[in-house]
């Protein structure tokens, strides 16, 4: 059972036996942000990697991420273009699932979206999360991604 602050997400905990991890990759300049979207998908089953630098993340689009979180309101290392890149390059491969994490829509656009979501959204991107939710949201998200992604293709 995964119990978060905010509740019980789910009974389910990983995989069955013989099942694979799904392979997972967590980009942010945010320690903190970080910890919590590695938590959060290692506790629903997902083998993840969170390099802290862009060069290491640049290595780690090698080990084929299926489901990607690509936060640009905090980009690594400060380098929005490099991790713009990085989302695009994700966004362009078959099979992975890629979440934006956004900043706040501004108050004055909160009908239509940020420039930010309409980027995410014209990638193809998975979901786009203005801000990043609670723990139970992002759950429901990598939920969501490991049931899609053990249906046959």
């Amino acid at each position: 059972m995964i119990v978060f602050p905010s509740g019980i997400v789910s009974e389910r905990v990983g995989y069955e036996d013989g099942e694979q991890a799904l392979p997972s990759l967590v980009l942010t300049g945010h320690k903190p942000l970080r910890r919590r979207l590695q938590m959060i998908t290692e506790a629903r089953g997902c083998s993840c990697r969170a390099p802290v630098t862009v060069a290491a993340a640049w290595r780690d689009l090698g080990a084929d991420p299926r489901l990607a979180f690509i936060d640009i309101a905090h980009p690594l290392d400060g380098r929005s273009e490099e991790t713009r890149a990085i989302a695009e390059t994700l966004a362009a491969r078959r099979g992975t699932m890629l979440v934006v994490c956004g900043g706040p829509p501004p108050v004055m656009d909160e009908v239509f979206g940020g420039a930010d979501e309409i980027w995410a959204r014209a990638l193809g991107a998975f979901v786009y999360l203005p801000g990043v939710g609670t723990d139970a949201g992002i759950a429901v998200v990598v939920d969501e991604a490991l049931r899609l992604s053990s249906q046959p293709a």
